[in-house]
């Protein structure tokens, strides 16, 4: 089948990732940064919704491809208490780079000795995430539809004094008017059911961040992923690579990532008949 996400893309953000981590400050008060990040990808998909493939002409046939620019609001913000080593954040992130996928974090980091810092936020993304109602609709304009999700993060930074890192998020998903599968005739209510996109995430990742000059990281990275969502062909387990850059400056921070994930979905979709395998490149 040709149904397959693929993306191949090089991008750049004025955000700090997962790529490096802040140590907590030494005096008390406010710090952080309000901007905006730019960038760009190239994407190659018949699900990714784009602002120049509204209308497929086939399931079947190889997606095209398609560059897409962005602009994403760029906020970090903490209030430091320098006695307890204890930092109360709020700030913007990437959750998915491939997707994309934008993520606010209200949380607290707290430094435990020489054992590093852990940390725990709530999330909430959909400020700029669209999809498609149904993305399997094919002769017509397709109708976008706010993706949104909630969810919590744990961390660990400096892990036990060293630059391994760990980072855990659980989030729930929630597509506005989702309507997978209802513009293909002879589909079953069962069979659509299980194209339906709502559901819990679990991700992943590990790293090891290191400073290999001043102010600039290389973070070589694992992740896990369990997506268990309402539709059994929708659901799937991923595990992916990475290798991030940062570079901090007084005035921003520039990152850009190398990617790699591989994705296996339980359930056969019941338009190809198979199971999906997918593939995500990105950069």
């Amino acid at each position: 089948m040709n149904m397959r996400t693929i993306c191949v893309g090089l991008s750049a953000l004025l955000a700090a990732q997962f790529a490096m981590a802040d140590p907590i400050p030494e005096e008390n008060g406010f710090s952080g940064s309000i901007g905006l990040g730019v960038g760009g990808n190239r994407v190659k998909s018949n699900l990714f919704k784009g602002d120049k493939n509204q209308r497929t002409n086939s399931l079947n046939s190889a997606p095209e491809s398609h560059n897409d620019s962005f602009a994403l609001p760029v906020l970090s913000l903490s209030y430091t208490l320098a006695a307890s080593r204890t930092q109360i954040v709020f700030d913007s992130q990437i959750h998915d780079p491939l997707g994309m996928d934008d993520t606010l974090e209200l949380g607290v980091r707290q430094q435990v000795g020489n054992n590093g810092i852990v940390s725990a936020g709530l999330l909430y993304g959909g400020l700029s995430k669209n999809t498609w109602t149904d993305p399997y609709a094919v002769g017509v304009d397709r109708d976008g539809t706010k993706r949104k999700s909630t969810g919590v993060l744990l961390g660990w930074e400096n892990i036990m004094g060293t630059g391994f890192k760990a980072q855990l998020t659980q989030r729930n998903i929630k597509i506005d008017d989702e309507r997978s599968g209802q513009s293909v005739a002879g589909l079953s209510a069962a069979d659509r059911a299980t194209l339906n996109r709502n559901g819990d995430a679990t991700l992943l990742k590990a790293g090891y961040e290191w400073a290999f000059a001043p102010n600039q990281t290389l973070t070589p990275g694992l992740a896990w992923g369990k997506d268990k969502l309402d539709g059994g062909a929708m659901s799937n387990k991923s595990y992916g690579l990475s290798l991030d850059y940062a570079y901090s400056s007084d005035l921003n921070t520039f990152t850009a990532s190398l990617l790699y994930r591989q994705q296996r979905f339980d359930q056969a979709n019941p338009l190809f008949s198979n199971k999906k395998g997918v593939f995500g490149l990105g950069g």
